[in-house]
């Protein structure tokens, strides 16, 4: 799959990054349910998943609700992820050496929201739409990866919030296609689910911003 060589693609820079360094003992850190940033990087994870799960799942069907051709509408699926796949491969070239993240997640996630907006309120522009929520789709991928080792001040740290953000984040992606579908069948159209996936994608620009901050885990900003 497309997102799998994004998320190596995410993790390379920062296996040459990280070379040999003092240790700091520990090897094991405490989940931070009570550290703000961690929920705002589990917030981001979570969302960002969602919308991609749900385009996924969903993506042929309300192209060919619309008037699309059950072939075209799978292609329209392929370009999606063609175009995710080039965004997650070039934000790190992008953004390499850049720890402050907050207006490139934030935009990255209005990106996703413009997508699902457009879907809504013009379905015939759906090359535009699968551009927009590609591109910002493939960079909020790669980001909320790297968020979960770039705010860790250490590597027992990466390792308990990358299990926070991922154990929480999957179960609220998973929930996306079962809702989007719910919706679907209750108000018998598409507008309502993909008017509320360009909210979220408000939402995960929230979050984004500010799990895009130069901060780590307990350090306060001053």
């Amino acid at each position: 799959m497309a997102f799998t060589v994004a998320a190596l693609l995410a993790w390379l820079p920062r296996m040459r990054g990280a070379g040999p360094k003092t240790s700091t003992g520990g090897t094991h850190s405490p989940v931070p349910w009570r550290s703000p940033l961690a929920w705002q990087v589990t917030v981001f994870m979570g969302l960002q998943s969602l919308a991609f799960y749900t385009a996924v799942a969903w993506l042929p069907s309300v192209l060919i609700d619309r008037g699309t051709s059950s072939t075209a509408a799978g292609w329209m699926l392929f370009y999606y992820q063609v175009v995710s796949l080039a965004a997650s491969s070039l934000l790190p070239l992008l953004t390499r050496g850049r720890v402050d993240q907050r207006w490139t997640a934030a935009g990255a996630s209005l990106l996703v929201a413009g997508g699902f907006a457009v879907l809504a309120a013009a379905p015939g522009l759906s090359v535009l739409a699968c551009a927009l929520l590609g591109l910002g789709g493939g960079a909020c991928l790669v980001l909320a990866l790297t968020f979960q080792s770039q705010r860790a001040g250490s590597a027992g740290e990466a390792a308990a919030l990358a299990g926070m953000a991922q154990s929480i984040g999957y179960l609220v992606a998973a929930a996306g296609p079962l809702l989007l579908g719910i919706l679907h069948d209750t108000t018998e159209s598409w507008t309502l689910p993909l008017t509320v996936l360009a909210a979220l994608g408000i939402a995960t620009a929230v979050a984004g911003h500010g799990a895009g901050r130069d901060r780590h885990l307990g350090r306060p900003t001053h």
